[in-house]
């Protein structure tokens, strides 16, 4: 499981569409564009927004408005692309500031086969890990995506050791790297998840 409540300011790059849910309630879906800058790459993120209701504003819409948004984003892989959907519930208009996706992360998922790096940095030591989360989306098909995650927690737990579940809240960070999004993390919160009978 990731989620990620989050913030973005970009631009609008597909027309706005009323459709109707399943439960017949009304929902609006846009596509949005977001540069992301990193050090020395850039990439334009393209995210479906889907907010529900038929308000005015949202439906008014066009290409090429630049617009805030807070909600729910979530990440899907398939083969080589990552795919970025918002849940959006909140709009604003015209927002001052650069492109952005900024927020926090709720994570569960496993750490990968290398072992927690430990590192010295200016402010102290530190220790960086990679983990994935795994969704089912076919018969015998999943989903995987990757987290880079930096913890500067004064101790490292005994059970952090390659292929360990973990649950994580902490700070959003998305990078380019070599043309492809990253998601990075910065740890706020750590403990060992128990898994229960979940896709995760």
């Amino acid at each position: 499981m990731i989620k990620c409540n989050v913030t973005v300011i970009g631009t609008v790059n597909r027309p706005v569409e009323l459709k109707n849910g399943r439960d017949g309630k009304p929902f609006v879906t846009f596509g949005l564009n977001v540069l992301v800058k990193d050090n020395q790459e850039s990439k334009n993120i393209d995210i479906s927004v889907a907010s529900d209701g038929d308000d005015d504003e949202t439906l008014s819409l066009s290409k090429g408005d630049r617009v805030k948004l807070k909600g729910i984003l979530s990440l899907k892989r398939i083969g080589d692309a990552t795919y970025f959907n918002l849940s959006a519930d909140g709009l604003s208009l015209n927002p001052k500031g650069a492109d952005s996706i900024t927020g926090e992360v709720q994570f569960r998922g496993t750490l990968g086969s290398k072992e927690v790096v430990e590192k010295m940095g200016k402010k102290g030591a530190f220790r960086t890990f990679d983990a994935y989360s795994s969704e089912k989306i076919g018969e015998q098909q999943y989903s995987y995506i990757w987290v880079h995650f930096i913890d500067f927690s004064e101790e490292t737990p005994e059970w952090l050791v390659p292929k360990a579940k973990i649950e994580v809240d902490g700070k959003l960070e998305l990078q380019i790297f070599k043309g492809n999004p990253s998601i990075n993390c910065r740890v706020e919160s750590l403990s060992e998840w128990i898994r229960e009978n979940t896709n995760q």
